[in-house]
């Protein structure tokens, strides 16, 4: 008798180990954070001095930007603060197609790559729609690094613009694992 008590118990041990693995990867997944980045965008634009961006595919030569069917790139600056002089904390690099027929409003697919502070060596991907002129309001797709799985939406908008350059205030909302 002394044995079939013992075999119960060390058959119904890997059980309990078990389900003691899977409780607490659940748990662990289970647990999200959320995060409000906020910064700025510089964009040096295609014919300036370093320009940080350009348009690659130019169905419309009369325009210098937009256009239906151009295809621009940026490999943009990511800024703590809105003056050019401000510590660059990453780079916004990806796609800008116009794709509106009425007007200068763009599909964008950008990863929002972070090179200093707390978050670097992640990233972000950004994907939606920019329209010139009002707040843009565009998905948090996925990530890497600390941010691999998120999920959230960024607000931009227009702060300044010149003849060379451009800068945008980002508010980015995220939940991730």
């Amino acid at each position: 008798m002394l044995n079939y008590c013992m075999m119960e118990v060390v058959v119904s041990f890997p059980c309990f180990i078990l389900f003691l693995l899977l409780s607490s990867a659940t748990v662990a997944f289970a647990q999200n954070y959320s995060e409000h980045l906020h910064f700025y965008f510089l964009e040096r634009v295609a014919g300036s001095p370093n320009a940080t961006a350009a348009v690659s595919v130019n169905l419309h030569p009369e325009s210098s930007v937009g256009g239906f069917g151009n295809i621009g790139v940026m490999d943009d600056i990511l800024l703590e603060g809105p003056e050019p002089s401000s510590p660059v904390i990453g780079r916004a690099q990806g796609l800008v197609v116009y794709s509106d027929l009425t007007g200068l409003s763009a599909t964008t697919a950008v990863n929002l790559a972070f090179t200093a502070g707390e978050h670097n060596g992640s990233s972000l991907a950004m994907f939606g729609r920019y329209e010139q002129g009002r707040v843009s309001d565009r998905s948090i797709i996925g990530g890497s690094g600390q941010f691999r799985l998120a999920r959230g939406y960024a607000l931009s908008q227009l702060v300044d613009a010149t003849a060379t350059t451009v800068t945008a205030e980002f508010d980015v909302y995220i939940i991730y694992p």
